[in-house]
């Protein structure tokens, strides 16, 4: 095909597609993607743009990344990223595939691709999102403008979501606290960071109505400046109640314990020296005999590392931040050992303005407690560590296969956020056959404590994982759910280096044909199978003349050409159940398997066969520049009786 005539179905093509050199210039667009940036024709965006295309991404680093994939892998595949379009300037969600297009040397040309337009897609998803969230969820601009929300927020509102979006809160709003949404709206756009508050939310009769707490974000452009607000409400009334009802009941609890004269400790805040201890605090700290009668300074007996923090807690309490004094600290022991307390404390007695004068409380050794999370902290900093020298994924699952936690280094290989995948179930986030091999695992290691050796596969970020699964039964009580620990290990480049070499030692490197040794086992299977079944097969013996003139002629690259050409016209010529093997130079076979079980339609097919391999080979080839003929001879036999060798 002439130059002339790819560059006309280039400009044909209904795909988006572009040609430009690896430095951005002498970029050559169709016209598919001159409308996609806005522009009636190519010249009108030529004259527009000129002969350098300029960085069409939003985000500009993301072109040197583009770049860096291509020259890395040559090819680039499934690249999502937000450009702009040239002529609006507005923005749109992309997906580009490109790859490099090299020389006979191997040197490069310019690369070309394709760009897909992914916008309406991403907005899909993002609404499916949406509607997945329990919250009320809502975006509008900052004029209070709704340019979406989710069917949680149009069912508080007693209304719809179309009802809703390009709309503002005066000409829909069936409920009475506009101005307070309008309010903490400025707060958050003011202050440009997010906000929680807790307001009346909902129109009566909704079911959503009541107590609410609010979470506002601003939301900005690529400049830095607010465009609208993000809200999600959740309705926090339970909370509220049972939050009251909790306080009401420890405040009676510790006014009961304070009316019993509970007291190991008590403090006068009217002096300087007005902390006391009563016997049995005395005597924890080891101490023999009556506690001092004579008062000492607050936190005499306190570590020094410790006391600013215990000051702290006492001053916050005192300003009223908190409803209760405590604190935990070391006290020096009798032996001369620190020990670590806890202290809880009120004010028990205030002056007429409310000035506190009295507060009494009680002592707990917690020693024994501190050490245990001291352990705890250092073994799961040890499990921690662990962890992220693990280059494998590791979950721990439930025998239906349930995930109940999950780690991983590279958060790549999964095929949702960890987030997501916790009791989320190996059917629901993996394809099936890869969901099977997972439980035939589990369903071993119920039986025999393990499973090792599994593997299956996974498609990621465009490429094709493969992961090895070892699987144990962790020790659990009795009544307690059986769980699996789960290790995945990526074994992609092994797998690939496995099968790289199996292919090489079955086919051949030039031609990717089956070898000699593949398509002798190959025929070996289909002699035996005819002679079973009573189907005739046919092999074919395929030599091409002239080929040695034409590598003393014009060199043995001539020749592969001519190899890889030949090739790929026999693989047209027969079925896909068929085998075509080079046996090594310009031998070839092909091997025709269930023709059928009568020896006149089987001889028929083989010879149109023959006949169209001859035709096709027999045509002229384009070798680069050289146009070249070559004459094909070939034989032919048909086989289906028992003892043929």
């Amino acid at each position: 095909m002439a130059l002339r005539d790819l560059s006309t179905l280039f400009e044909l093509l209904p795909t988006r597609a572009y040609r430009a050199s690896m430095d951005g210039k002498s970029v050559q667009v169709n016209a598919a993607l001159t409308r996609l940036n806005g522009f009636a024709s190519v010249d009108e965006m030529q004259v527009a743009l000129g002969d350098v295309y300029s960085n069409p991404y939003r985000i500009p680093e993301q072109r040197g990344e583009f770049k860096a994939l291509l020259q890395a892998q040559g090819h680039v595949t499934n690249f999502e990223a937000e450009m702009v379009r040239k002529l609006t300037g507005k923005t749109m969600w992309t997906r580009d595939h490109a790859h490099i297009v090299r020389d006979a040397s191997g040197a490069i040309l310019n690369y070309e691709g394709t760009v897909e337009d992914i916008t309406q897609e991403r907005q899909a998803m993002l609404q499916n999102l949406l509607q997945t969230i329990p919250d009320s969820v809502w975006l509008n601009d900052v004029d209070r403008t709704y340019l979406t929300c989710n069917e949680a927020f149009a069912t508080a509102c007693r209304s719809t979501i179309a009802a809703i979006v390009w709309r503002r809160d005066e000409e829909w709003v069936t409920f009475a606290n506009t101005n307070d949404f309008r309010t903490t709206d400025e707060i958050v756009i003011r202050h440009g960071k997010p906000a929680i508050f807790e307001e009346e939310f909902g129109a009566p009769g909704s079911g959503r109505s009541g107590m609410h707490e609010l979470l506002k974000a601003p939301m900005f452009d690529s400049a830095g400046h607010t465009i609208g607000v993000l809200g999600m409400a959740r309705k926090i009334q339970q909370r509220k109640l049972a939050e009251t009802q909790l306080r009401e009941t420890s405040e009676k609890l510790e006014l009961a314990m304070m009316g019993a004269d509970f007291v190991l400790w008590e403090y006068d805040l009217t002096v300087e020296r007005g902390y006391f201890m009563d016997a049995t605090s005395w005597a924890m700290l080891g101490h023999r005999g009556e506690a001092p009668r004579k008062g000492r300074e607050w936190g005499y007996l306190v570590h020094p590392q410790d006391l600013p923090e215990a000051l702290a807690a006492l001053r916050t309490y005192l300003t009223g931040a908190t409803e209760t004094f405590e604190a935990e600290y070391r006290a020096l022991h009798a032996n001369g050992q620190w020990v670590w307390i806890s202290s809880r404390g009120k004010v028990v007695q205030s002056r007429p303005n409310g000035t506190p004068m009295r507060m009494a409380g009680n002592l707990m050794d917690v020693t024994a407690r501190k050490w245990s999370e001291h352990r705890l902290r250092l073994a799961q900093a040890e499990l921690q560590a662990t962890l992220n020298a693990l280059p494998d994924l590791l979950f721990e699952v439930t025998v239906d296969g349930l995930y109940r936690a999950v780690h991983a280094r590279d958060v790549s290989l999964l095929t949702a956020p960890p987030a997501y995948v916790i009791d989320r179930s190996v059917h629901e986030l993996m394809p099936s056959q890869a969901a099977q091999v997972w439980t035939q695992a589990l369903v071993d290691a119920q039986k025999t404590g393990r499973s090792n050796g599994r593997q299956y596969s996974l498609d990621l970020w465009g490429q094709t994982f493969w992961f090895e699964l070892s699987v144990v039964r962790k020790p659990t009580e009795r009544e307690e759910e059986p769980q699996f620990v789960a290790i995945a290990r990526d074994i992609t480049e092994r797998k690939t280096v496995g099968d790289a070499i199996a292919h090489l030692a079955f086919h051949d490197t030039l031609t990717r044909l089956p070898n000699r040794r593949l398509s002798t086992e190959r025929l070996q299977r289909a002699v035996t199978s005819s002679s079973r079944t009573g189907q005739f097969g046919a092999l074919m013996f395929i030599d091409l003349d002239r080929f040695k003139h034409l590598n003393d002629t014009h060199g043995h690259e001539m020749g592969d050409l001519l190899l890889i050409e030949v090739a790929q016209r026999l693989r047209v010529c027969v079925r896909e159940m068929d085998t075509v093997a080079s046996l090594g130079g310009d031998e070839f076979v092909v091997l025709i398997q269930d023709l059928s079980d009568s020896a006149s339609p089987p001889a028929e097919y083989a010879q149109a066969v023959g006949r169209k391999i001859l035709d096709s080979l027999g045509a002229r080839y384009m070798l680069k520049e050289l146009s070249y003929e070559s004459t094909p001879i070939t034989g032919a036999t048909l086989f289906a009786a028992e003892g043929l060798t």
